[in-house]
Order: C-alpha cells, then sequence, then structure tokens
C-alpha cells in the first residue's frame, strides 16, 4: 500500500521542543501519509512537508500510499516499528486511510477539502479558504461593498456558510446566502441577482464547492455581467481569477504544512481526542488586476506587494 521513506538520520537528531505546559522535552516524531502521485501534485505535498519539518526542527517520516496494496494493517505495523507518535495524512486517499490508522494513533487530517460530518472524531484543516480571510481582503480590496451574495448547495456548504455569516456580521457586512437544490434553480436565482444588482456595494461570492455554479455556461455569463455592470464577484477558487474573478484566496501550501504540524502537536497532546475541522487561514491572495483596473480601484504599493499571483499574467 506504501513505500517508506524514512529520514533516519535527522530522526537520530532529536530537537528540544518548547512545549508550553506539555509533557513532551522534544519534538514528536511525525509520519505524512500520501498518495503516490505525479507532478505537481507531489511538489504540494513535498512543500507541506518542508513546513512541518520547519515547525517541527526535524524531518518527518514519509509514507507513499500505492494503490496496488491495499494493507492498512502493514501501513499500521510500519508506523509502530518506526515508533511514530502522530500521523498528518494528505490527499483524498490519506482521507481514505485516516479513520482506521485513528484506532492506533493520533491522526490529523491536511490537504484535501473536508466536511464535519465526513470526519467526526478526527482532527484536520480543510482545503476550504475561511471566509473570515475572505471577507477581510474583499473589505481592503473593496472597502465600499456592504453586502455579499452567494447562492450555495446546503447539501455540501451549509456549514461554511453559516460560519460565513458570522464572520460577515463581525465585519459589518450583510450576508444574503440564498439555498438551492439544483442547477436549473439557480440559475434562475443567479439571473434574478444579476438583475437586481446595481453598484460596488453589493459583491457576488462564488464558494470553492460549488454545485449550484454551472462552470461551462452560467459563469461566463455571470462574470460578463459583472464586467459589464461594474460590481465584484470573488471566488474561493483560484481558476475563477484567471476568467475574470476579482479575487481568489489560495493554499500556503508551506504554511498550511507548519499549521499542520501544530495541530498534531495539539491532537498529541490531548492522546487523540482532539476534534476539530479548521478552514484553511494559510492564503496566498490572487488578483486579476485588468478587473480591478475596469472597477477603478487603485491599489497601493504595499497591497500590490501582498498579490502573490495576479493575472493576466505578464
Amino acid at each position: 500500500m506504501f513505500y517508506r521513506l524514512f529520514f533516519q538520520l535527522g530522526l537520530a537528531l532529536c530537537v528540544l521542543w518548547p512545549f508550553c505546559g506539555g509533557a513532551w522535552a522534544q519534538a514528536p516524531t511525525v509520519a505524512i501519509i500520501y498518495p503516490d502521485v505525479r507532478e505537481p501534485y507531489r511538489s504540494v505535498f513535498m512543500e507541506i512537508a518542508r513546513g512541518m519539518e520547519q515547525e517541527l526542527g526535524k524531518p518527518v517520516g514519509h509514507y507513499l500510499l500505492n494503490e496496488r496494496d491495499k494493507s492498512v494493517e502493514k501501513l499500521i505495523q510500519d508506523l509502530k516499528n518506526d515508533r511514530i507518535d502522530v500521523v498528518v495524512t494528505l490527499g483524498r486517499a490519506g482521507l481514505a486511510v485516516a479513520k482506521a490508522v485513528s484506532s492506533q494513533f493520533p491522526v490529523v487530517i491536511g490537504a484535501t477539502m473536508i466536511r464535519p460530518d465526513e470526519v467526526q472524531g478526527l482532527a484536520g484543516i480543510s482545503l476550504t479558504p475561511a471566509p473570515e480571510a475572505m471577507f477581510d481582503h474583499l473589505k481592503k480590496l473593496v472597502p465600499e461593498v456592504k453586502k455579499v451574495t452567494v447562492i450555495y448547495d446546503p447539501r455540501q456548504t451549509a456549514w461554511e456558510i453559516e460560519r460565513a455569516g458570522r464572520a460577515a456580521l463581525e465585519r459589518g457586512l450583510t450576508l444574503v446566502a440564498q439555498p438551492t437544490g439544483n442547477l436549473h434553480d439557480s440559475s434562475d436565482q443567479f439571473r434574478q441577482i444579476l438583475l437586481e444588482i446595481k453598484d460596488n456595494s453589493i459583491a457576488l461570492w462564488l464558494p470553492r464547492e460549488n454545485a449550484a455554479m454551472d462552470e461551462s455556461s452560467l459563469l461566463p455569463e455571470v462574470l460578463r455581467e459583472a464586467w459589464e455592470k461594474n460590481f465584484v464577484v470573488f471566488s474561493s477558487n483560484l481558476d475563477h481569477v484567471r476568467k475574470g474573478a476579482l479575487f481568489s484566496l489560495y493554499p500556503d501550501n508551506f504554511s498550511m504544512g507548519r499549521s499542520l504540524a501544530g495541530l498534531a502537536i495539539q491532537q498529541l497532546q490531548a492522546g487523540g481526542k482532539f476534534e476539530s475541522v479548521e478552514l484553511l487561514r494559510d492564503l496566498l491572495v490572487a488578483v486579476n488586476l485588468r478587473t480591478a483596473e475596469h472597477l477603478g480601484l487603485r491599489f497601493s504599493s504595499q497591497t500590490r506587494r501582498e498579490f502573490a499571483m495576479v493575472f493576466p499574467v505578464p
């Protein structure tokens, strides 16, 4: 099921770790379990691992999942033989083995979309951008916005929208969240919203996981209307910025690795009983400068330096 790529030399050089009141005198021995994938996905996992090692002050053990062998028992036995303290699983394949591994080790899940109902009894960080971060960037880039409208599929994102409502209220924004049951209804709802929006005081938010959005036909229509009426569309999907949305947030993989390492330490100290699915706060911002210019937005030099990616690509 996996290949073991353990850094024995580095693991022998234990670095003291300043746990605040914790019982551990050293950084724990951490394993990461992830699928054996090609580039560019492999580099994502490597960057996460680098962030974890930076936070821990020591290498992590790598266990690559292989579809040809599905022996979870062998994986667990090797983790025991290597005296692993805590496990971090990455990707959907890692999520698939997390529950079984958690019977023997404290486990943290990362680098995949996670809903709380998927991972009851486990802890992790979802790839879903935290709405608090989305709204903070919205207010920074377009202070005129007072209301945010979102159409969502409650089967996918009800929990995210509930949290977004609280985040909006804390920031002086009104969130108008409209649930929808199918693409036909959502298309009608989007078109009604497009008729109602008149200026930059209302922004349209497109969640990352959104079965309510028809990417092939409805998205181009929404972006075209936004361009013609000069209102803001922002998205939790990076590809939408390339197509014309004003901005999106996407994972900072190195920083996410550091956060996963910190969560792994918490999980270990809690004896594997820590249950918390966090939304991603380790984020980079991508901005469509052509859209921003069309909207009449002006950014300071400091703000521009915060843009990790811009479209159109220079």
